[in-house]
């Protein structure tokens, strides 16, 4: 192996361990945020880690064909001990600050949307109720209004039906009276 490729494989694993070091800082903080339950927070440590030892030896293939050796290991401690002693604060500022605004970016959004969309329609709705809800009023009014005029031109003939129907149903019970001895009558002369 030559010096140029020792030299770029240190440096690419300089750079593996600088972004594992803000892999693993980015993972801490939502990890913090997730607030997730423990056995839950161990299978993510492992797939974490996984994660990682697959990209450094994806890195690895690509720069020196896989080939493991010291300095690599030295490149690696090397950038993630870079990164925790220059980098790690600000960097973990810099990503609640991108949180933030995010939350921020998103509230914003669904008040724009509330806004815009949700509050209109919802107002719509509940106008065409109060709509219908008159019109249904208006017109149950004014057929009650009929309906107790109809009653009242109703009542004396109402009466009188009443009577009417009280004949005719003592008449129907003679003339079924009568059916009932006219069948008999020829049951008896069969």
């Amino acid at each position: 192996m030559s010096i140029g490729t020792q030299f770029q494989t240190l440096l690419s694993m300089s750079a593996c361990g600088l972004l594992m070091g803000m892999g693993y800082d980015t993972y801490q903080v939502f990890k913090g945020k997730g607030r997730f339950p423990l056995w839950l927070v161990f299978f993510l440590d492992l797939l974490f880690w996984i994660a990682s030892a697959l990209f450094v030896f994806g890195v690895l293939v690509r720069v020196n064909d896989g080939v493991v050796r010291f300095p690599i290991f030295f490149g690696l401690f090397g950038g993630a001990w870079l990164y925790f002693v220059i980098g790690s604060r600000r960097y973990v500022q810099f990503l609640h600050t991108v949180i933030k605004f995010c939350q921020w970016l998103y509230r914003t959004i669904v008040m724009i949307i509330d806004t815009v969309l949700v509050r209109p329609v919802l107002f719509l709705y509940r106008l065409i109720l109060m709509l219908l809800e008159l019109v249904l009023s208006v017109v149950t009014a004014v057929l009650l209004f009929f309906w107790k005029i109809v009653r009242i031109l109703i009542a004396p003939a109402q009466k009188w039906g009443h009577n009417v129907g009280r004949k005719m149903h003592q008449q129907g019970k003679g003339f079924w009276a009568d059916v009932k001895k006219w069948i008999r009558s020829r049951k008896k002369q069969d």
